[in-house]
Order: C-alpha cells, then structure tokens, then sequence
C-alpha cells in the first residue's frame, strides 16, 4: 500500500548527529565489529581448508551449519532484548566474539572444538544485530531512521576494511592462522567504543532527542 515517507533531512542535519558521542562511539562500535569480523569471515573458507584440513565438500556443510548458527543467533538475540535489554546483549556478544576469536589459533589441532568456538563466533555475530539496532533506537528515538541508515553504511565501511586489514595480515604472515587473533584487536577496539557509549549515554546531557 501507498504510505507516507519520511521528511527530508538536510545534509547538515545528518552530519549533525555524529555530535553526539554517545551515537558517535557506538558507530565506531559498529565499524570496529564489522573490521574485526571481515578480517575472519571473509578467509573463513581458507582457514576451514588450509588450517583445518577439511575437504570442499565439508567446507560446504559448514558453511550451512554456520548459517543455522547464525539464524540461531538473530533469534536469540531478539528475544534476549526484550528480557535483558540491548547494553547487556550487546556486552554479552562482545564477549563472545572477542575470546571464541582470541581461542581459535589454540584450538586447530581439535576439530570439534575449533567448530565449537567457529559457531559460537557466528551466533556471537548475529545475536549483535537486532542489539545494536535496537540501541540505536532507544538512544536517538527521534533520529533513528536516519542513525540506522548511517549504520548501514558504516557496516559496508567495515566490511571493506576487514577485507583489506584480513588480506594484510595473510600477506604479512604467509598463513590465515592469525587473522582470528587481528580480528580479536579489531573487536576489542569495538569493546572499547562501546564502553564508551553506554558510559556516556548515562549521562542525561549526552542522550540526543
């Protein structure tokens, strides 16, 4: 059906909101996760082959179980706001991303248990999702059309970042093993702007309308 569209926002007003720490650290949040996960993602098939011996026909099954992993996570995700909330979730995601990552080089010579830290890496990525969305919303209420399309935006921005940063490290270290751990710096990069958000949002000054 014909519905009425938003009101045009001057360009001046789009870059206007980036005064806001508070939404400003968590688009940093958004960069630094999206760097961090490229880095991984983007050469997860290589590592699945190279680092972790498994044919192409196994790569494919993983592939899919990654997906149901990621599903999962959306899943959870959105239901655990609505319980604990979008600061905690997005803690909580964090976390997971950052020391199933930080595990992974350790854990080549187990099959099952590098599975085991992939997946919940994965369900890690898209538990963030719905969060960092929902975050954006109960920040910036009045914004919050505009701030998620700059979310979008800033999410390519990292994705491309990831894969240049993720290729770099291949180059430099002749090997995929440590693109998990280049990821984990990105990622705690992303820990660090969100601390700062969240610290800063408390502060009624900060909370933009």
């Amino acid at each position: 059906p014909e519905i009425e569209g938003d009101a045009p926002v001057a360009f001046k007003q789009q870059f206007a909101v980036l005064a806001n720490p508070v939404i400003l650290s968590a688009l940093l949040l958004v960069l630094f996760r999206e760097i961090g996960n490229s880095v991984m993602f983007t050469y997860v098939t290589s590592y699945l082959g190279t680092i972790l011996q498994r044919s192409a026909s196994d790569i494919g099954f993983i592939m899919l179980t990654f997906g149901i992993a990621g599903a999962l996570g959306s899943r959870l995700g959105g239901s655990a706001i609505d319980k604990w909330g979008s600061v905690r979730i997005i803690v909580i995601s964090l976390t997971g991303h950052v020391l199933t990552l930080a595990l992974l080089p350790l854990a080549v010579h187990s099959f099952p248990l590098a599975m085991m830290l992939l997946s919940l890496w994965v369900m890690s990525m898209f538990i963030m999702g719905p969060a960092t969305q929902t975050y954006f919303i109960e920040k910036a209420p009045q914004s919050a059309n505009l701030i998620i399309s700059l979310n979008t935006s800033v999410t390519q921005v990292g994705l491309a970042a990831g894969a240049g940063v993720g290729g770099m490290a291949v180059t430099l270290n002749s090997t995929v093993l440590y693109n998990p751990w280049v990821a984990s710096i990105a990622l705690l990069l992303s820990f660090a702007a969100a601390a700062v958000s969240i610290r800063k949002s408390r502060k009624p000054q900060a909370v933009a309308a």
